[in-house]
């Protein structure tokens, strides 16, 4: 976007016209607006000349900031915040990303901000949240940080060792919850022509998508031991070593693939007289008597076979399956190259 202003954005995508101004640095809230930038929005990201981007000088900042104009200035300056004002004035949605309370600090709450721009839509996106314990609220934040703190972390790895999700899992499902909260502000600004303000909160997005075991936990008082690659809850849904040691996953759950699966694997067809596997069910929890049993049958068949031949096994029998790929591995996949996942782009910074 070199030698682009504010007034000759590129003009594409279903989210042409929209503006949005960013400020902060890293991936939950600039990877955000990029999201809406790579689909026409007209995005600033608005830095400190004293405090800029810590990805700057790295893949990650052009990575997480495609399509976003670059704009530096010191809000602690008259000029620098006279310049922060008319871009205010200017933008549709801003999204900051800070510890919880720094804005409200800085004498520029949402209220002041409404009344620079009545019709703005703010998200603020924090580790902590705007609001709660004040201790907590002001705390900094990494991506390691919410996936520790959110609980995430603590389902995966092994007995031994809790493990972060790689790359920035937590960073990224906040960047998503970023781009759809900012987008549900601003469709309630169209709505009712008044100003919207949401708070995202990094350890929430990932506390959101625990699935069930929150519910299971103070339901049923269950505990979630860490088994490392096999699910904590269905039998034959994890990863296999094979007799090569290549890795793949195996989804032999639902009515057809457990039909057509289970005599591969050397377990009676449901239905064919075997008392444990009911003829209707199409799926058993792996700590079970039954569960075991499943679990054992397929590591005996993964052991007698390579990777690829297990692969064209499942395939063939429609049974959801697939390799663990390396990123030479995604660059030679022709479904990969048919969609034209990996672009090349030209990069002023």
């Amino acid at each position: 976007m070199k030698g682009t202003g504010l007034n000759n954005f590129p003009q594409f995508g279903v989210m042409e016209g929209v503006k949005i101004l960013v400020c902060g640095g890293a991936i939950a809230g600039p990877f955000g607006a990029t999201l809406l930038g790579e689909i026409g929005a007209e995005v600033v990201h608005f830095e400190s000349p004293k405090n800029p981007d810590s990805v700057r000088g790295h893949y990650g900042y052009s990575q997480n900031h495609r399509n976003q104009l670059s704009m530096v200035a010191d809000m602690k300056t008259p000029e620098g915040l006279e310049i922060f004002k008319k871009l205010i004035k200017w933008t549709d949605i801003f999204i900051e990303s800070s510890k919880g309370g720094t804005y409200e600090k800085m004498g520029l709450t949402d209220e002041v901000l409404w009344e620079i721009n009545p019709r703005l839509a703010i998200v603020h996106v924090s580790g902590f949240g705007q609001t709660g314990v004040p201790e907590y609220i002001g705390r900094a934040s990494y991506d390691a940080v919410g996936q520790a703190f959110s609980g995430y972390m603590s389902f995966n790895g092994t007995p031994k060792e809790a493990m972060k999700v790689s790359p920035y899992l937590s960073d990224y499902v906040t960047a998503l919850n970023t781009c759809w909260t900012a987008l549900a502000a601003y469709v309630h600004v169209l709505r009712t022509g008044k100003g919207e303000s949401v708070d995202v909160a990094q350890y929430e997005s990932l506390a959101r998508i625990l699935d069930t075991r929150p519910m299971e936990y103070f339901t049923d008082g269950k505990e979630f031991p860490r088994t490392g690659n096999k699910d904590t809850q269905a039998a034959l849904f994890s990863f296999y070593t094979c007799k090569d040691g290549g890795e793949i996953f195996i989804g032999m759950n639902g009515y057809g693939p457990v039909r057509r699966g289970y005599p591969l694997i050397g377990l009676p067809k449901p239905g064919d007289g075997d008392p444990e596997i009911d003829e209707i069910l199409s799926g058993w929890m792996a700590d079970t008597d039954l569960g075991r049993r499943l679990e054992a049958a397929m590591e005996k068949f993964v052991s007698e076979h390579t990777v690829d031949e297990v692969e064209k096994i499942m395939l063939e029998n429609q049974i959801p399956c697939q390799k663990v790929y390396t990123l030479k591995d995604c660059a030679k996949d022709p479904h990969w190259k048919a969609r034209d996942i990996f672009v090349e782009w030209d990069d002023p910074m």
